[in-house]
């Protein structure tokens, strides 16, 4: 999600020592109601999702309720806010959540008499943690801001502590590292070095008091910053297309990075000032590069992918269902370059992954367990012995594995008795030595063929899907793989996905996204195959298929196996070509996503009569 702050003036009621934004007088024409509606309205039709209000202080307008709901009415999809918290109470704060805020950053760099002594306002911390405690009473989420300077680093890593200590429970989320390259006062600021060993001790205190951390966005720090990029992945949110940013550059040693396209580079600020930072060494590491691909910090990321939804066909039906993929683990045994999951992200718990399973099913949605590798989870039964009891709407329970660790049968029989009706097992070539260096997971094929052959068995009771996910290097394959299938398993569904660069997490390194154009001819002689040998093909109907004017009629699903795909389903992932318009297909398929249009274009894309 796109987020832009939105300044609604430079006054503040504090005088910390290191900030650069507060004035003692704002442009009265600039700060009135009507100018901060033009910069959210700039903002939001600069393609921005979330707004920040931020000044300043802008507890202190009496209009910023009003401010925040215009915001929503004009199609924010979230609005925040950065405060002191100083001036909120909780109808000021109750306010704020009616009019649409859904969460507040707070500042709050020290404890105590220290805190007072660097924002210059005796007083100011006690009515910070008022207006802190007033925002959770109302229900808002509130997260923390900690600015990183030589006033302040010495007395922050003791801070989580505090927190936790203050608010045991249900208390501020996270806690966000700012580490500034201006200041009024120069002396504030610390070299890079001192900045990171200060971000690190801080992170450490939180890790024991179980208290999240990042680095904020603007932060003046780089992975390569700290002696251990990896060990501090959780820090940053480097998503592609970050490496421009003003007042950045990057350095000759960036030239090798594998996070060159994402990371902005060191501040031009620092550099001037404490020079050339020794002994950096670029990203090369592919486990470090997922690591900080992360598009939000830790928590906020394990929301955003813990339980996601999707449009399937209901197997020998062509009934449309809603599938809630929920994530009960995010950790793999294999490791395939295209996988779009953030494996290296925590569990999301198993008080969070029943409460969603019950959620979903009561919904009438069909409950797919999913991962990372779902069947790493020791708890996998009873989740799907959960979903199969509160099943409301009759569209089953679905698993999503590499069934690797389903070479062992008694847990395939456990889970079928549990009441798994459908399994889709990803296996993404028909022989050994190619598809152990897709998985990089050596010694894994075998495992999941044996999985497999346990399956089978149950074919009266489940639904065995086998999805192939196309590449470059897969591609002559596709061959192999039906007669494997058609072999082995010949009642199975072969479901054919696209790779595509979906997430960050996914590496642009020529694996990934092939031409359709390029891939077309191999997968047409496999699907011929299929129809020679009996089996059923699925998946070109989903978002990670074949746009559909691509696949020959004679293996095209048919109009009656097709749902008609909501308008906006796909949040606005997909474009379609000039040829989609008059296509007699066009509301039942997606058309090809944004990543793929950028880099191929729309040319390959025709109208069907």
């Amino acid at each position: 999600m796109r987020t832009q702050l939105v300044v609604t003036h430079y006054r503040c009621n504090q005088r910390c020592s290191y900030c650069t934004a507060r004035r003692a007088e704002d442009d009265l024409g600039w700060i009135q109601a009507a100018a901060v509606r033009r910069r959210v309205d700039e903002a939001l039709g600069a393609g921005a999702e979330e707004l920040v209000f931020t000044g300043g202080e802008p507890t202190q307008r009496g209009d910023l309720p009003s401010l925040v709901a215009y915001a929503r009415d004009r199609g924010a999809r979230a609005v925040a806010l950065e405060t002191n918290g100083t001036l909120l109470d909780v109808d000021r704060a109750a306010a704020l959540r009616d009019a649409g805020l859904a969460r507040a950053v707070v500042n709050l760099a020290g404890w105590g008499d220290s805190l007072d002594a660097v924002t210059s306002d005796p007083g100011g911390f006690a009515r910070t943690l008022a207006g802190i405690a007033a925002l959770l009473a109302v229900g808002l989420r509130v997260e923390l801001r900690a600015v990183v300077v030589r006033s302040t680093a010495g007395g922050l890593a003791e801070l989580p502590a505090r927190v936790r200590a203050r608010w045991p429970e249900g208390g501020p989320a996270m806690l966000w590292l700012a580490v500034p390259d201006r200041s009024p006062e120069a002396g504030e600021l610390l070299a890079p070095s001192e900045a990171a060993a200060a971000v690190q001790a801080v992170d450490a205190a939180a890790r024991r008091a179980g208290l999240p951390v990042a680095l904020a966005p603007e932060a003046a720090l780089t992975p390569c910053s700290f002696p251990s990029p990896i060990r501090v992945g959780h820090l940053f949110s480097l998503t592609r297309g970050g490496g421009a940013r003003d007042g950045r550059m990057h350095l000759a040693v960036c030239a090798g990075c594998a996070v060159r396209e994402s990371c902005p580079g060191f501040s031009r600020e620092a550099l001037a000032r404490f020079g050339e930072p020794a002994g950096l060494l670029p990203v090369t590491e592919e486990r470090t590069r997922r690591r900080l691909a992360l598009a939000a910090p830790v928590d906020q990321q394990v929301e955003r992918e813990f339980v996601q939804r999707s449009l399937t066909t209901a197997p020998g039906t062509g009934r449309m269902v809603t599938e809630a993929l929920v994530r009960v683990y995010f950790h793999c045994n294999q490791a395939c370059s295209f996988c779009f999951v953030s494996t290296h992200l925590p569990p999301a718990g198993d008080a969070r992954v029943r409460a969603a399973i019950v959620a979903e099913a009561q919904a009438g949605h069909r409950v797919t367990l999913t991962g990372g590798e779902p069947t790493l989870h020791p708890r996998l039964v009873d989740f799907v012995a959960l979903a199969r009891s509160h099943d409301v709407a009759g569209v089953g329970v679905a698993l999503q594995t590499n069934a690797v660790r389903l070479d062992d049968g008694a847990l395939v029989d456990a889970l079928v008795a549990a009441g798994m009706s459908l399994v889709q097992v990803s296996l993404h070539a028909a022989h050994a030595d190619l598809s152990d260096a897709i998985t990089q997971a050596p010694g894994t094929f075998a495992r999941t063929l044996a999985g497999l052959d346990h399956l089978a068995r149950h074919a009266d009771a489940v639904t065995l899907v086998i999805n192939y996910v196309i590449v470059r290097r897969n591609v002559r394959e596709l061959g192999d793989f039906v007669a494997l299938v058609a072999a082995r398993w010949p009642r199975a569904l072969v479901n054919v996905s696209f790779a595509a660069l979906s997430t960050d997490v996914v590496p642009d390194d020529g694996d990934v996204m092939p031409r359709y154009g390029d891939v077309m001819p191999a997968l047409e002689a496999a699907l011929e195959a299929t129809l020679a040998r009996g089996l059923k093909v699925t998946g070109f109907a989903s978002m990670c298929g074949v746009p559909l004017c691509l696949v020959s009629e004679r293996h095209r699903p048919g109009e009656g196996d097709l749902g008609v795909i909501p308008e906006g389903w796909d949040a606005g992932e997909f474009v379609r070509g000039e040829a989609c318009g008059g296509c007699r297909l066009r509301d039942r398929c997606y058309g090809v996503r944004r990543r793929y249009a950028a880099r191929y274009g729309t040319g390959e894309l025709r109208s069907l009569p």
